[in-house]
């Protein structure tokens, strides 16, 4: 358990929020793969180009037993102009299904950025 949860916090290990940051992260960008091949725009072909880079944080109180997340990610693709990200991103929100299970449940903050 995190040291902020009254627990050990063992360093080196993973906790549920990194793994589930990991996983959204991969299927958000996966999503938008697939958003930007049927809107016929060209993601670029160098993997590396496409970050999509995710932070899942704890909200809540803890000593109520009332805990939520909250989701940031921060999304950059080289070679795509904002305007074009933008409408990936958005197409990307609507097919994903981490987006769409946390849809009304988890504060989710998706931020187009030049990295």
């Amino acid at each position: 358990m995190a040291k902020a949860l009254g627990g050990p916090g063992d360093a080196g290990k993973t906790n549920p929020e990194e793994l589930f940051a990991a996983g959204y992260g991969a299927c958000f960008q996966s999503a938008m793969n697939a958003a930007a091949m049927s809107m016929k725009i060209q993601m670029p072909e160098n993997k590396q180009d496409s970050i999509v880079e995710t932070t899942v944080h704890l909200v809540g109180d803890m000593k109520k037993l009332d805990m939520g997340i909250r989701v940031d990610m921060k999304v950059d693709v080289k070679g795509l102009s904002k305007e074009s990200l933008e409408k990936v991103v958005n197409k990307a929100k609507e097919v994903c299904p981490y987006s769409r299970a946390t849809k009304g449940n988890v504060t989710t903050n998706i931020e187009v950025v030049q990295l």
